[in-house]
C-alpha cells in the first residue's frame, strides 16, 4: 500500500536465526528477505546466521549469497531470535552446540535437515532412534533427532519445515497469487502455538503452510518418501499427510 508504514503482521514472528549458511541457510535467509515483496506492508524478520566460520568471514559470505542476514557467533544466535533453525548437513549434527539455539525468546527450533542416501545421524543421535520391533521406519531419524535435542537440553517445541522443498526452489517459488505451493509444517503434541507462528511466516513467505501433529509423519514428504519433491496444493499435501500411516507403512 503506497505511502504505508510496515508493520508486522500479528503473531508473525519478528527474528529469525538460522545456523548453517550453506546452500539451505542461504536460501532460506533470501527467501525471508522476499516477505515485503510478496506482502506489501509486512517487514520481513530480522534474520542472524552463524557458522562454523568467524562472524568476519561470514560476513564476506553472505554479502554475495544472503546480503540482509546479519552474521552471528553461534552463541549470540538465538539471544533474540523467536525461531531458531538447523540447517546445517544432518550428519554433522553432533558438532552443533545445542544449548546456543534456545534463548529467552525462543518459540520453537526449526528442524530442516534430511538424511540422504549414505548420509544419516552420527553416532551421538543414532543412539535415541526408537526401538521398533523389525528394524527402522520412515520417519524414525526425525523423530532420533528431536530427542536428542530435547536430551541435550531443548525445553521448546522442536518443529519440522523447509525440509520438503529443495534449496533451489525455497527462495524462488514463494508467490503472492494463487496457486501457491504447499509446505508442511509440523509439531509433536504440545507444539501448537510454535507451530501457528511458523505457519505464519511461511505464509508470508508465499507458501501454503499445511499443518500437522506427530513429526515422525514428516517422512511421507521426507526423501524416498512418496510425495518428496512434488509441488503440491495444500489439499493434496494435507492428503499425504493424513494418510501417512497408510503411505509409510506403520
Amino acid at each position: 500500500m503506497s505511502g504505508s508504514t510496515p508493520t508486522s503482521a500479528p503473531g508473525l514472528p519478528d527474528s529469525v536465526g538460522i545456523l548453517g549458511a550453506g546452500r539451505a541457510g542461504t536460501s532460506l535467509a533470501r527467501a525471508l528477505a522476499r516477505i515485503p515483496r510478496l506482502a506489501p506492508g509486512t517487514d520481513a524478520p530480522r534474520v542472524l546466521m552463524a557458522a562454523t566460520r568467524p562472524p568476519a568471514a561470514l560476513r564476506h559470505h553472505l554479502g554475495i549469497y544472503a546480503p540482509e542476514a546479519e552474521a552471528m557467533r553461534p552463541d549470540q544466535l538465538a539471544a533474540d531470535t523467536q525461531l531458531t533453525v538447523i540447517a546445517v548437513p544432518r550428519e554433522d549434527l553432533d558438532e552443533i552446540e545445542v544449548p546456543d539455539l534456545v534463548g529467552p525468546r525462543t518459540l520453537g527450533v526449526v528442524d530442516l535437515t534430511n538424511s540422504w542416501g549414505g548420509y544419516g545421524l552420527p553416532d551421538d543421535v543414532t543412539s535415541f532412534l526408537p526401538d521398533v520391533a523389525g528394524g527402522s521406519r520412515p520417519g524414525d531419524d526425525t523423530l532420533a533427532v528431536a530427542a536428542w535435542l530435547r536430551d541435550r537440553g531443548v525445553t521448546v517445541p522442536v518443529l519440522r519445515a523447509f525440509f520438503d522443498i529443495s534449496h533451489h526452489d525455497l527462495d524462488s517459488a514463494g508467490r503472492a497469487e494463487e496457486p501457491l505451493r504447499a509446505l508442511a509444517v509440523g509439531s509433536d503434541h504440545g507444539g501448537e502455538q510454535a507451530r501457528a507462528a511458523l505457519a505464519l511466516l511461511v505464509a508470508a513467505m508465499g507458501y501454503a503452510p499445511v499443518q500437522f501433529t506427530g513429526l515422525g509423519r514428516a517422512a511421507v514428504v521426507e526423501p524416498e518418501g512418496p510425495g518428496f519433491g512434488g509441488e503440491h496444493t495444500a489439499d493434496e499435501l494435507r492428503h499425504l499427510l493424513d494418510t501417512a500411516s497408510s503411505h509409510l507403512g506403520w
